[in-house]
Formats: C-alpha cells, sequence, structure tokens
C-alpha cells in the first residue's frame, strides 16, 4: 500500500519535470541563437515585425583579393636563352610578359623581365625558373590584402547604383510629366556625374580582380662569372685608325682655317701697324736734323782740334 502510493505521488512529478525542461529548453534556444548570430550585412535599422527580425537580402560573399608578388635575381649560363624559356613557360601556364628589357654590358646582355602567371600556377612557374638558374642570389615574396579596399569600392557601386536607379525613374517621370527642361537637365546631369563614378569604380574592381588573379614575377637575369669574356671587349684597331684620321683632318682643317684668318685679317694689321711705325720714325729723324751743327772736312795744315799755325 505505501509503495502505491509513492508511486501515484512521483509519476505525476517527473511528467510534470520533463515538460519544464523542455518548455525550457524551447524558450532557451532562440535566445541563444539570436545572441550569437552575427548581423548580416546590409541589416536595416527597422527590422522587428510582430516578433519576428526582418533583414535585408544578404550580399554575395567576396572572397579576399590577395596581390601577391614574387621578385628573383637568377644567375644563368645565357641570359638571351634564358629569356626565351621563361617566356614561353610563361604562355605555356597561361600567363603573359608584362614588360621585358635587355642592357648590354661588356657584350653581355643583362635582362629584367615582370610575368604574370595564374596565382594557382605560382608556385610551379617559380620551381621551373629556378631550375634554369645556375644560382638564385635573391628571392623576395610579398603579399598584399586588398580586400577591405574592394568591399568599400563595391558597396560605393552598390549605392551609386541604387541612386542611378532612382534617377532614372525620376528622369523618366519628368519627362511623363511635361516638366520643365531645367528640371529634366538638372536630373540628366546627376545621372551622367553617377553614372562616370559607377564607371571609375567599375574599372579599379577589374584592376583588383586582374592583379589577384594573377601573380607577379619579377626577374632579373644575370650572367655567371664563366659567361663573362676574359678581357674587356671592344678595341678595334680600324676604330683607332679612323680616330686617328678624322684627328688629322680636324687638325688641317684647323690650320687651313687659321692660314685664311691670318691673310685676310692678321696681314693687313700686320702692314699697317708696320707703315704707321715706319712714318713715326721719320719725323722723329726730320726733327733732330736741325739741331746739330755744320760738319766739314778740317783745312789743311790744321791739327785736328786745335788753332791752324801762324
Amino acid at each position: 500500500m505505501r509503495k502505491l502510493l509513492v508511486l501515484l505521488i512521483a509519476v505525476p512529478l517527473l511528467v510534470f519535470g520533463c515538460k519544464k525542461e523542455e518548455v525550457a529548453g524551447i524558450a532557451e534556444v532562440p535566445a541563444d541563437t539570436a545572441a550569437s548570430a552575427p548581423a548580416p550585412r546590409g541589416e536595416q535599422a527597422a527590422g522587428f515585425v510582430t516578433g519576428v527580425e526582418k533583414r535585408a537580402p544578404a550580399t554575395p560573399a567576396i572572397p579576399r583579393k590577395l596581390i601577391r608578388t614574387v621578385s628573383l635575381q637568377l644567375e644563368v649560363r645565357d641570359t638571351e636563352e634564358t629569356a626565351r624559356k621563361v617566356e614561353a613557360l610563361v604562355t605555356r601556364l597561361g600567363g603573359y610578359v608584362e614588360s621585358s628589357s635587355g642592357e648590354r654590358r661588356n657584350e653581355v646582355l643583362y635582362y629584367q623581365m615582370a610575368v604574370r602567371v595564374p596565382v594557382q600556377r605560382l608556385d610551379e612557374a617559380l620551381t621551373a625558373i629556378r631550375s634554369m638558374a645556375s644560382r638564385v642570389n635573391r628571392e623576395q615574396r610579398s603579399i598584399e590584402d586588398v580586400t577591405s579596399q574592394y568591399i568599400d569600392l563595391d558597396a560605393r557601386m552598390r549605392t551609386l547604383k541604387a541612386t542611378e536607379a532612382e534617377l532614372q525613374a525620376l528622369l523618366a517621370e519628368s519627362r511623363q510629366r511635361g516638366r520643365k527642361v531645367e528640371d529634366i537637365m538638372a536630373v540628366y546631369r546627376e545621372l551622367t556625374e553617377i553614372r562616370s563614378q559607377i564607371e571609375q569604380i567599375q574599372a579599379q574592381l577589374n584592376s583588383f580582380d586582374r592583379l589577384a588573379s594573377f601573380s607577379t614575377i619579377r626577374l632579373e637575369l644575370v650572367p655567371t662569372e664563366g659567361a663573362k669574356p676574359v678581357a674587356e671587349t671592344g678595341w678595334r684597331p680600324g676604330n683607332t685608325l679612323r680616330s686617328s684620321f678624322r684627328m688629322l683632318v680636324a687638325f688641317l682643317r684647323w690650320l687651313v682655317d687659321f692660314l685664311i684668318f691670318a691673310a685676310i685679317v692678321l696681314l693687313p694689321i700686320g702692314l699697317l701697324i708696320a707703315a704707321v711705325a715706319l712714318v713715326v720714325r721719320r719725323v722723329l729723324r726730320g726733327r733732330k736734323s736741325p739741331m746739330e751743327g755744320p760738319s766739314g772736312p778740317p783745312p789743311p795744315g790744321a791739327a785736328p782740334g786745335g788753332p791752324s799755325p801762324g
């Protein structure tokens, strides 16, 4: 009898406790979910209708935009042949050569190249390029994350496109209602400005997409010591002979020019100076002649310098 009484009391308590836990669990799950779930991007300020949260449609997820750049300095036996191999490799991997330049030093070409390969083929390209070199002197990698800039530009473009749609609707309405030309032109100018901004932002987004989808490899190809000439080349006797003849011709030209100048300019001036000097000299001699006494031969028998004998 006592056992029956205990069972009659315990069964209702167990049933009531289970229902209470089930109700509490149902009430707590949405609260935890609402507290832990992050608010979606683009959520509107007004968002609750009859206890149910009203959310704007989520924008598509944007993957990370990473711009990868690798710089390499390689020593190779033949820089020209290696440059051709690199170009063929990049083309085979689906990339392209962005720039290439060569400079000749001591009869050997030094190359600088910038190639772009798909980001998923970067490691394959680097492995193949390293295998072409006798030694890797320098290798540097850099990664630039432009995801935040991309997201900002994308948000601005979405806003501008929404504004453009509203302006287009306003322009159509203004034309239908026959508004003033000034009002229609004001809306049209604003629409043109919005379209220009959209195109600029779209160009920047396309540039980021290209940079993120292709990795850049900057190469500097230098020759090995074995590829460099033993002695500096460049001495050619023919060049020396031609330069000597050029110097001789230049000297003869200068000498002839000087003789012509002397005959036309210096000779007349010299003759004029000589004539003036001769005239001055004769004038000076004419002035000195009257001042000198008459001089003649002494009489016969007179001693020179004394009176004659009486």
